[in-house]
């Protein structure tokens, strides 16, 4: 890589560190002095609430990753120009589509790798930021015993063991339901698998036993219930759907086409986990080249106003199609689809233009 390639990147990468420290450290401090209170009352380890901010300031770093990632452009220019650099770069012979390319190129690489980084880690974060509050400090439900992805859990009036196929706890595989009168067992549901609808339990491949019938073993193909087991009761961590990975939203999808309910904000999460490491490209590239375009040695604020404006407008625009996306509406995500490439086939373009 040329000397001023590096020098450029090396620059773009210290405005990126900069602004998610300087991020960072202010949803650290709201999220520490927001909970703090509550977290006193429950008289835990302060152990437990450094973890918890640990993990929640992941969560808070996957929200704003891509908008810092996508400004950092027009903040290096910001600097480059009140330091003379980029009228120096100018007067050398270097073209205004040499800096823009170098620049955009910068941002869609530290998008993909930080992005990719962050999306992996972000639905893990999620999980133990909520499992960390609610179970271990504020012990909101009764505690679960997760072994080799099976649920061993104590209801009021029964015990059951079961695997969730899906992350919203309404599809089953691998049932045993014991329901207790005091401590004697009193009816016994083994079953291969098992989905929530309509408020009803429907099983399959069960085999029912009750005491009154001395346990004997009756077998079936399947057995609706009605089980006064809510699904959220089998979910140690109650997810938004924008919390879950990739794996768990394509689950969540089978299950949903699987009993005939509506999957289309599944489907926009999908989407939108897809998306999030283009983002910033979208974001960051039109403004870059509204700022260059408009910059001149003695006019600098302005062409730095013009493209920030245009930044926050794309950010408007992108927030509004993400909201009426994440109801449904799934051809939202065709006008981000469109706006997003627009944005790298006019980058192409601009190289190709002579």
């Amino acid at each position: 890589m040329k000397i001023y390639k590096r020098y450029i990147l090396a620059d773009l990468l210290k405005i990126n560190l900069l602004l998610l420290l300087i991020f960072s450290s202010f949803y650290f401090l709201i999220d520490f002095f927001e909970k703090l209170g509550d977290f006193l009352s429950y008289k835990k380890s302060f152990f437990l609430f450094l973890t918890y901010v640990f993990w929640k300031s992941w969560v808070n770093l996957y929200e704003f990753f891509p908008f810092v990632c996508g400004l950092s452009g027009i903040i290096l220019l910001l600097w480059l120009a009140r330091t003379g650099e980029l009228i120096a770069f100018l007067s050398l012979g270097f073209t205004k589509k040499e800096l823009i390319s170098i620049i955009g190129t910068g941002i869609f690489s530290f998008a993909l790798l930080g992005g990719g980084v962050i999306n992996v880690i972000f639905p893990r974060a999620a999980y133990l930021s909520l499992y960390t509050w609610d179970h271990k400090i504020a012990e909101e439900k009764e505690q679960y015993l997760v072994f080799n992805e099976q649920i061993f859990l104590k209801g009021e009036n029964f015990y059951l063991i079961a695997k969730p196929l899906e992350p919203k706890g309404e599809y089953l595989q691998d049932i045993l339901i014991v329901f207790l009168t005091g401590e004697e067992p009193r009816e016994i549901i083994w079953a291969k698998k098992a989905y929530y609808k309509a408020k009803h339990w429907f099983f399959k491949d069960v085999i029912f036993q009750k005491k009154e019938k001395n346990f004997s073993p009756v077998f079936l193909k399947n057995f609706k219930a009605d089980i006064s087991l809510n699904p959220d009761t089998l979910v140690v961590v109650e997810k938004p759907l924008k919390f879950l990975s990739f794996k768990e939203l394509f689950e969540r999808y089978e299950f949903l086409k699987m009993v005939g309910r509506p999957y289309k904000e599944v489907l926009s999460e999908m989407f939108l986990e897809i998306i999030y490491v283009f983002i910033p490209f979208f974001l960051g590239f039109f403004p870059l080249v509204v700022f260059l375009n408009n910059y001149t040695p003695s006019q600098i604020m302005r062409p730095f106003l013009k493209s920030l404006g245009l930044f926050f407008a794309l950010l408007i625009i992108y927030f509004f199609l993400q909201t009426i996306l994440r109801k449904g509406m799934l051809w939202a995500g065709i006008l981000v689809s469109f706006f997003v490439l627009s944005s790298f086939f006019s980058f192409i373009l601009l190289l190709k233009k002579k």
